[in-house]
């Protein structure tokens, strides 16, 4: 009997383990892009999306943890390139823990752009930040194809939006 319930303590253990260890392997997949070079570009950029939102989107994320989206008006935005989203990148001022919007060329556009800048949190393996709604927006990583997903809660759907990672 103690032989059996040894065995049956020593199973839970090890299935206890597994798990766990197998969530922390999960959790290090969001570490492994590194998230922090260069910026995110909207898959349609410059093509029908840009049209149909009037700007190109563009993400980038900073150390402790700060997200910035930034909308350049299209058609202006065809002209941008990502050396330009770069410079305006390091031009963002992170200071509201709430999150804040500016509207500027910051020194580098010519035309006026949006900035929105946020906290984000990592919550079950992904991203999440307000992104100005009720409900949380998430990203996903996908480091072995060198992308993320922006997912906003709809009505009824959800919008998942691709962008591709941008290194110099």
């Amino acid at each position: 009997m103690k032989n059996m319930l040894r065995n049956y303590l020593y199973t839970t253990i090890f299935a206890l383990l597994t798990t766990l260890s197998g969530s922390v392997f999960s959790q290090q997949k969001i570490e492994s892009m590194d998230i922090l070079s260069g910026h995110f570009s909207r898959e349609g950029n410059n093509s029908s999306a840009a049209k149909e939102t009037s700007n190109n989107i563009y993400i980038k994320m900073y150390p402790e943890q700060w997200i910035a989206l930034l909308y350049v008006p299209y058609p202006y935005a065809t002209k941008v390139t990502p050396d330009m989203i770069d410079a305006v990148f390091e031009k963002v001022v992170r200071e509201s823990e709430s999150g804040s919007f500016t509207r500027s060329k910051f020194d580098v556009l010519d035309e006026a752009a949006t900035v929105h800048v946020e906290k984000y949190e990592i919550v079950e393996g992904q991203i999440q930040f307000q992104c100005g709604s009720i409900n949380p927006c998430a990203i996903r990583l996908y480091n072995d194809e060198n992308y993320l997903e922006l997912v906003k809660s709809g009505i009824i759907n959800e919008h998942i939006i691709k962008f591709d990672h941008i290194t110099k």
